[in-house]
């Protein structure tokens, strides 16, 4: 098997030099895989675990005694809480639904 000579043109570069020309694009190829992986997993821990679900999923959570193994609707932070009511109210329901299960939380606390 033959070695591409590129025309000579690294032949008097160092070896380490002609071996950085040579595979530059897949050394540039692991770096942008490093960092789209260190970025999306900054991203996904900034995400609470109820983030993605559906309404139905999200109601039977809050509503119901499933937890679904993750801590109950109850156990949850204040922050915590108030996301997953916003993300419902926002994605799930209306605005007169929403006003009116404001009302209710605000009576709970």
């Amino acid at each position: 098997m033959t070695k591409k000579k590129y025309n000579g043109k690294y032949d008097r570069l160092p070896t380490w030099k002609r071996l950085l020309h040579q595979n530059a694009g897949f050394i540039v190829m692991g770096i942008s895989v490093v960092i789209i992986f260190y970025a999306w997993t900054l991203y996904d821990e900034d995400q609470e675990f109820y983030s993605s679900w559906s309404c139905s999923k999200l109601y039977g959570y809050m509503v119901t005694e499933s937890n679904y193994g993750y801590p109950d609707h109850d156990d949850l932070t204040e922050a915590q809480h108030l996301k997953l009511h916003e993300i419902y109210a926002n994605e799930c329901t209306t605005d007169e639904e929403w006003q009116q299960e404001l009302d209710d939380m605000k009576m709970k606390h």
